[in-house]
């Protein structure tokens, strides 16, 4: 008997499920300990059905990454986008980046915490333009800070041109610690309120980006 035609919707809903039970596997028992058959215990379906979606564990494994990261920078985007100021704008961005990575702590622990491989692994094998895709909406994500602060250098002279680069670095890696240590509840040990502490790392991040102020003290934004 012929195979049934999914729809379209169909089709992508399978292919959530999988993603999101692989998720959970990858950080169940690692990704090395992963496979496909493990797998499909978890969901219920046979090895064979899960081929039928997608063509390897890798693939999976890179799909999430696609996905998380595509999420990622549309709430960044959505942050910022409706912000006429962009010294606003890049507060907002901050506070949409903490959000993800902690209500979505087994997304961000693939993308970003696991151990799991990057795209100089894929390179020259036949998975390459699926991990080059990854890589790229990673990178398309990470440096959304680095448009509003490119603004931010356009209306003043706070950040010089030179530093623009640098700056989106220093926001995105001080971020990850925090949402690292917050969902690792390490934060918890330190603080008694962790939020004080995220709010007091907040407005430090915000500091190089405050504008020059004329004589009278008054700033010229």
């Amino acid at each position: 008997m012929a195979r049934k035609t999914r729809s379209p919707e169909v089709v992508e809903k399978i292919k959530d499920h999988i993603i999101g039970e692989a998720m959970k596997l990858i950080i169940d028992i690692g990704f090395n300990n992963m496979s496909i058959r493990k797998l499909a215990q978890r969901l219920g379906m046979s090895p064979t059905n899960i081929y039928y979606y997608y063509a390897s564990q890798d693939e999976i494994y890179l799909n999430i990454q696609i996905k998380g990261f595509q999420a990622l920078q549309t709430i960044l985007e959505q942050a910022c986008q409706q912000e006429k100021d962009p010294y606003i704008g890049l507060e907002k961005i901050i506070r949409a980046y903490l959000e993800f990575g902690f209500t979505h702590p087994d997304y961000y622990q693939i993308m970003l915490n696991s151990d799991t491989p990057r795209y100089l692994e894929y390179k020259g094998n036949q998975i390459e333009p699926i991990a080059l895709k990854a890589k790229q909406m990673a990178i398309d994500a990470i440096t959304v800070p680095l448009k509003v602060i490119e603004k931010i250098c356009v209306l003043n002279l706070a950040v010089p041109k030179e530093d623009i680069e640098f700056r989106g670095y220093q926001i995105w890696i001080t971020l990850h610690g925090m949402v690292t240590l917050n969902n690792r509840n390490i934060l918890q040990e330190l603080e008694e309120i962790p939020e004080k502490l995220i709010t007091r790392m907040c407005e430090e991040l915000m500091l190089p980006f405050h504008p020059p102020t004329n004589s009278n003290g008054e700033q010229k934004r």
